[in-house]
């Protein structure tokens, strides 16, 4: 039950830190063939980290901006490899912080004096 328990919290802090992540900003260059002018591609406002993953497309939504809800609604493009690039780095890094986490919980524990 316990590892079911940390599966769960590892993948919830690591998508919590994705989705947060979006809010970085950076600028990528997108292949639109749809639009013209940007066939060979544009340089593109874009969210998320380690990997851009929110993609801003300049025919729907307002230029030089990304969010979330945009994504969703269809107005910004989400590229999926990116997106699952930037997850599995925060589940990594969610492992890696509640493994050290729970070696400090016990050897403050396991310290004369305590």
């Amino acid at each position: 039950m316990k590892r079911w328990r940390t599966v769960f919290t590892v993948t919830i802090l690591a998508a919590m830190a994705t989705l947060a992540s979006s809010s970085v900003g950076a600028v990528v260059l997108a292949i639109y063939p749809d639009i013209m002018g940007c066939e060979a591609g544009c340089p593109t406002v874009a969210g998320g980290w380690p990997a851009p993953y929110l993609i801003d497309y300049p025919a729907i939504s307002p230029v030089g901006s990304v969010a979330l809800t945009e994504a969703l609604l269809g107005d910004d493009k989400i590229w999926p490899r990116e997106l699952a690039l930037s997850f599995a780095f925060w589940l990594a890094a969610s492992a890696v912080a509640l493994w050290i986490g729970r070696r400090l919980a016990a050897a403050s524990r396991s310290a004369p004096g305590s």
